[in-house]
């Protein structure tokens, strides 16, 4: 028998692109911009988005998930920056929704002011259309667990959803609000008079006449006093802040930022607080508001923190992050003639001192203050903390995230800001070396950034991230060697 051998053509190699599946863990306003960008800017790379947010809707969050709707956002509508290359998208839409012609109080010499739910209402638009074709998938759920399965992430529900993904990104958000010490000491009727201002129906059983005493004097603290005014609360309401100091209000006017921070020689607290108070001894000769100077500080923030040793990073905390607080996150027009109408009548008052002990007497309650002269007394019926967030061990405060935590894929950051992570948001690790496909977003941030609590920084956050990852899904190819055998 003749056998003839044939050799085979090698057939051209042939490269295909490998579209990568993103899990983003949180929907507020940072997760549902990154996933709208991530469809936006990479539809040949990613293949599927997935956003685990246990609300009806993405893009609200808890700042902008709130049915009150007196309750505003402090800044102002020209500068919520909130889509990356549309600067004016969310003033745009204020005006073409109709949304002002129903809140005709929006509008102050200081800027247009909108409500928070309807910046949650604007977002929930910039989602629809990609929720409706299909390309992010909302999982109406938290995280139950996450964990690494053949180079992918597994995250799984709450109501058992599992999701394989190549790229995680963690948009979780602040953290619940730091506890009082003394409430976890409360007997059960005292307990049930002091309430979480954040809780569902935190203000339900507080009568029109109540008097209140609130716990914390942040832009917190004046949302809860917008939102009693609002049920016509007129009792006697107290603010207890450890500081005394409350956020400022914002210039009339329509100032450019004021001063230039860039340079190398800002290395310490110390020269960039002498800076700024040079800076608006200068603005004010020109007849220009300090707020002016903050808005060019916040400008060069992140390039400010990230040149401070870790020592005068501490520094700045521990000496002027609530100075820097109150100046830098003011107060609406809304909110200031509130509080200066409530001050001058009496119906509100400010003191200084910490909260020591609580007790019932009757149907008050008694609440002990030690202050700088000694001690003293607030009689009120009910007792409201608006603390703030609580990042004090940060990688903890979900399971999901302790789990990840404890096989050494994060660690919370030594200032208590958030995560560990570098400028690119990517996680670093036990070891310190960051993950290529596990990211961080928003606030959690803070270590590696500092400045990135508003939105117009989120955004640019978010737009930076999403750009590496489709740079980095487009490096990630496949290639296929195809040949024809005998």
């Amino acid at each position: 028998m003749l056998k003839i051998k044939m050799s085979s053509p090698r057939l051209p190699a042939h490269t295909a692109r490998h579209a990568s599946r993103v899990a983003i863990i949180g929907g507020g306003y940072t997760g549902a911009i990154i996933a709208k960008l991530l469809v936006e800017r990479g539809p040949r790379d990613i293949e599927e988005i997935t956003v685990f947010e246990p609300r009806e809707h993405l893009g609200c969050g808890l700042a902008y998930d709130i049915p009150n709707a007196d309750v505003r956002l402090n800044v102002a509508a020209h500068r919520m920056r909130a889509i990356p290359g549309a600067p004016t998208a969310f003033l745009d839409w204020l005006q073409t929704s109709g949304t002002l012609t129903i809140d005709p109080q929006a509008v102050t010499p200081e800027g247009i002011f909108a409500r928070r739910r309807d910046f949650g209402h604007f977002m929930q638009a910039q989602l629809a259309p990609h929720l409706d074709s299909g390309t992010i998938r909302h999982v109406e759920q938290t995280v139950r667990a996450v964990d690494r399965q053949s180079e992918q992430w597994r995250v799984t529900g709450s109501g058992g959803t599992v999701v394989l993904a190549d790229i995680l990104i963690l948009a979780t958000g602040h953290p619940p609000a730091s506890r009082p010490a003394v409430i976890d000491r409360l007997d059960p009727l005292t307990a049930a008079r002091v309430t979480d201002v954040f809780a569902p129906n935190a203000l339900a059983r507080i009568g029109k006449s109540d008097s209140v005493l609130i716990v914390g004097s942040g832009l917190t603290a004046l949302d809860a006093l917008t939102r009693l005014d609002a049920l016509g609360h007129d009792g006697k309401i107290t603010l207890l802040s450890r500081s005394g100091l409350m956020p400022r209000p914002h210039a009339g006017g329509d100032f450019a930022p004021f001063g230039d921070f860039r340079g190398a020689n800002l290395t310490s607290a110390r020269k960039i607080l002498a800076t700024v108070r040079a800076t608006i001894t200068e603005a004010e000769t020109h007849g220009i508001p300090w707020q002016c100077v903050f808005d060019a500080l916040r400008q060069h923030a992140q390039e400010l923190w990230q040149g401070l040793s870790l020592q005068e990073r501490q520094k700045f905390l521990r000496r002027l992050r609530r100075w820097y607080d109150v100046h830098r996150y003011r107060m609406p027009p809304q909110a200031y003639a509130l509080l200066e109408g409530g001050l001058d009548l009496g119906q509100i008052t400010m003191e200084r001192g910490h909260l020591r002990s609580v007790s019932r007497d009757g149907e008050d309650l008694l609440a002990a203050i030690q202050t700088r002269e000694g001690r003293a007394e607030i009689r009120c019926r009910h007792i409201l903390w608006a603390t703030g967030p609580d990042y004090r061990g940060y990688a903890g405060h979900q399971r999901f995230l302790l789990a990840l935590h404890c096989e050494g894929f994060i660690q919370s950051d030594p200032l208590s800001l958030g995560l560990a992570c570098d400028t690119a948001g990517r996680a670093l690790t036990i070891a310190g070396t960051p993950n290529s496909t596990l990211f961080v977003a928003g606030p959690p941030t803070r270590p590696a950034l500092g400045e990135l609590t508003g939105v117009p920084e989120i955004a640019a956050q978010a737009a930076n991230m999403v750009d590496r990852i489709i740079r980095s899904c487009a490096r990630g190819t496949r290639t296929i060697v195809i040949s024809q055998r005998e």
